[in-house]
């Protein structure tokens, strides 16, 4: 056995010295020598990338698209290539058609390649030796300028390299820019909601004839977005029911989906403490737009803000009402109706008791 043993390690000592005296030849990529230009993130048609910034007047540089060059041999590395990029409103159109145009007053280009022609016109980027990258940003001194409720877009595509380059399919994005604050973004809502008034209305949780991939993930939920208002403020808009600013209900005496008519809800944040401050009725605020389940126009303002049903939406202050280290919000509210039946003198007909599981940003 000693003398197998031996044999075999003297065989493989043999083999590993013939190894290393075998000349190593390393086979040239099929790509070799050629010169790539992409934009990071980008693709074909344009691929859109989510830039929120903070809903503050004070300035924020944001990068909006980011060239580079993929040499694959030093020397290709070392010449000097000239990228042409368009400012793409086509691609913005064609990515989302209710993107808004963000108006060039709004922000300043920095990018060593000025913008030339305008809207639509093109930045011309020189690739020195050794350059690989090159960017542009755009500063915005006060984005409280923006429409909160609104999305804008800006578009970038290479449309042209000199004759030593190569267009990657990585070649165009669109930048979805929108202001938001510190709690916008898409909740999971779960909690009881108690009627007085209609007991068999109880809260929506994946009633049957609702299944989609969001729904599946989160059980027993409906899909809420928290849109950026103010600086400290939101509406809170039902995305699995009725699309708008509302509540969606579960009618078990009809086995249907349903939702209150005129009520739904703007939240108010203290930044201090990171807690709801109060909640009051969109449906009551006449500067608000009409949406599927009502208008505003008729709403009292403030300090109530009664929509013309009379629901109004109050913070009961026997609930948490903060927001959690993990940005799920606890809280709990009411709709106040007086002419609902409630008992007087405080009209409470139906209270919310609720949690927001903070999903992700919109």
């Amino acid at each position: 056995m000693m003398q197998k043993k031996n044999s075999l390690y003297l065989l493989l000592l043999l083999m590993v010295s013939f190894t290393s005296c075998i000349k190593k030849e390393v086979t040239p990529l099929g790509d070799e020598g050629k010169n790539f230009v992409k934009i990071l993130g980008g693709g074909s048609p344009a691929e859109v990338i989510k830039n929120p910034i903070d809903f503050v007047n004070t300035a924020q540089r944001l990068l909006v698209c980011d060239v580079r060059r993929d040499a694959n041999s030093n020397a290709v590395l070392n010449t000097t290539t000239t990228v042409v990029v368009k400012d793409d409103t086509a691609a913005v159109k064609a990515a989302n058609p209710n993107y808004l145009h963000f108006p060039k007053a709004w922000y300043t280009l920095q990018s060593e390649a000025p913008l030339v022609g305008g809207t639509g016109g093109t930045y011309t980027f020189t690739f020195k030796p050794g350059d690989f990258a090159k960017q542009i940003y755009i500063l915005i001194p006060d984005a409280t300028l923006l429409d909160p409720s609104s999305l804008y877009g800006l578009g970038f595509t290479i449309t042209t390299v000199s004759a030593d380059g190569t267009i990657a399919n990585a070649k165009s994005v669109v930048v979805e820019i929108g202001a938001k604050n510190a709690w916008d973004g898409i909740y999971a809502v779960r909690g009881p909601v108690t009627d007085i008034i209609t007991p068999n209305l109880i809260q929506w949780a994946n009633q049957p004839g609702y299944s989609d991939p969001w729904l599946d993930a989160n059980p027993g939920a409906w899909e809420a977005h928290l849109i950026t208002t103010g600086a400290t403020q939101c509406i809170v808009l039902d995305n699995t029911i009725w699309g708008s600013c509302g509540h969606p209900l579960y009618n078990t005496a009809s086995a249907g989906n349903t939702g209150y008519g005129g009520f739904g809800v703007v939240i108010n944040f203290d930044p201090a403490t990171n807690t709801v401050a109060s909640v009051w009725n969109y449906y009551g605020d006449p500067t608000r737009a009409a949406t599927n389940l009502g208008s505003p126009s008729s709403g009292t303002g403030a300090p109530l803000y009664a929509a013309s049903n009379t629901r109004r939406a109050v913070l009961d202050p026997t609930g948490a009402n903060a927001v959690q280290g993990n940005g799920d919000i606890l809280i709990k509210y009411l709709m106040v109706q007086p002419n609902s039946g409630a008992p007087a003198p405080d009209y409470i007909r139906t209270t919310l008791d609720e949690k927001w599981e903070y999903i992700g940003p919109r």
